[in-house]
């Protein structure tokens, strides 16, 4: 994969679609790719969330602590794990592991932040899309 293929995947995926195409590329550049074999951890639940993940290949089980592993979710190419790392300290609630070979790249919090403060019309758009999110979730939860 060149970093030219990892920025177009990026580009595709929220919230680096609300970025402009050089933003992106700082964030590929600055980012680093982790193989990981099959059965094999990506984060377990309870760690601290400095990072997200985007998937390139490969399949990554997210479980539940405790829960049946038939019951996982599995995500695949494309995917954006932990996304909510990005914007703030988090636990992690699940735990990612590897169903088969896999290849991610890391984006570590401080290196997507630093990427906004040099964007702040993209910053923004983040910020909106992230309220309006959080406004959708507060609505679901009312009406349950």
């Amino acid at each position: 994969m060149t970093l030219d293929s990892d920025v177009g995947r990026l580009a595709r995926t929220r919230p680096f679609s609300l970025l402009p195409r050089e933003a992106v590329q700082l964030i590929a550049f600055a980012s680093n790719k982790r193989r990981l074999g099959a059965g094999e951890a990506l984060f377990h639940a309870g760690e601290a969330g400095e990072a997200a993940f985007f998937v390139h290949s490969g399949l990554i089980a997210l479980m539940e602590l405790g829960a049946d592993p038939a019951s996982a979710r599995r995500v695949g190419a494309g995917a954006l794990i932990g996304e909510s790392a990005l914007y703030a300290a988090v636990a992690r609630q699940v735990e990612a592991r590897a169903v088969d070979d896999a290849l991610v790249t890391q984006i570590e919090r401080e290196i997507f932040r630093r990427v906004l403060t040099e964007f702040p019309e993209a910053a923004g758009r983040v910020r909106t899309a992230l309220a309006e999110r959080t406004r959708q979730l507060v609505d679901r939860l009312e009406a349950a």
